[in-house]
């Protein structure tokens, strides 16, 4: 069997928001989004890698304004940056690859989204797109209004802004207070226009970073499935690759959605 390659392709979707690319050795229609938490490092080589490995094109877009993609970040909510990937992929369905010039089809049947922490809205708040079949989200942010103990809203953009410089530039100020003062990305004030059907959850109970309280309210509006781990602390898209969660998951993947 062809081996999935070990480095991804770069391209970009709707004009300005660079993605990294992994195809898996053959093609299946299947496509992944992932939608990373904040800050969080651009490299995501090996949850991509096993995502391709599982049959998927997979596809780790970053945030209009963050790392390389153009604009600012907030400007738009982070839940139409994937969006618009999506609008992108599913209108031309071919890529380019940037090193090589060349250009690669991509098989668009089915896409699963992949979120987590900050990432987390950006896939709940895509529930509604009729090519979004089932969203996986792992230490989501439910409630942006709801502060962790470790990550205190204040003290976590300031760290942002002065640990991380121009890789999250925000134009304005007030651009960083939306997120905690509208439902400008906020799930739980959009319950009423999100599937839960589509939905898993993966939280800890002992999460200090994103507290898992407003999730079984969440959850009970949006009839959306979950898993609490009593222990585990704050958990991140690797833990996709771990037997133990990836189990769990591919069974709400694999399950048949009900007429």
């Amino acid at each position: 069997m062809k081996k999935t390659p070990i480095y991804p392709i770069r391209t970009r979707f709707a004009k300005n928001i660079v993605a990294e690319i992994i195809f898996p050795a053959k093609q299946t229609g299947k496509v992944a989004i992932i939608a990373v938490g904040l800050p969080s490092s651009p490299s995501k080589n090996k949850v991509l890698q096993f995502l391709a490995s599982q049959g998927y094109v997979a596809i780790f877009p970053r945030y209009r304004g963050t790392w390389e993609s153009e604009g600012n970040f907030l400007t738009k909510s982070p839940a139409q940056d994937i969006r618009d990937v999506i609008s992108d992929l599913t209108k031309r369905k071919v890529i380019k690859d940037f090193f090589t010039g060349e250009t690669k089809h991509v098989r668009v049947n089915t896409i699963h989204l992949f979120g987590s922490s900050f990432g987390g809205p950006a896939a709940l708040l895509n529930s509604r797109l009729p090519i979004v079949k089932k969203i996986i989200a792992i230490s989501p942010i439910i409630d942006q209004k709801k502060e962790g103990e470790d990550e205190p809203f204040d003290p976590f953009v300031r760290f942002i802004q002065e640990g991380f410089g121009d890789a999250f530039r925000v134009k304005h100020q007030k651009d960083w207070q939306k997120l905690i003062k509208t439902d400008f990305y906020n799930p739980i004030g959009h319950t009423s226009s999100i599937d839960g059907r589509k939905i898993f959850i993966i939280h800890a109970e002992d999460d200090k970073v994103v507290p898992y309280g407003p999730l079984i309210s969440f959850a009970e509006k949006t009839r959306a499935a979950y898993y609490l781990k009593p222990k585990g602390g704050h958990l991140s898209l690797s833990h996709l690759t771990q037997q133990f969660y990836w189990k769990k998951i591919s069974r709400f993947l694999n399950k048949k959605d009900k007429k």
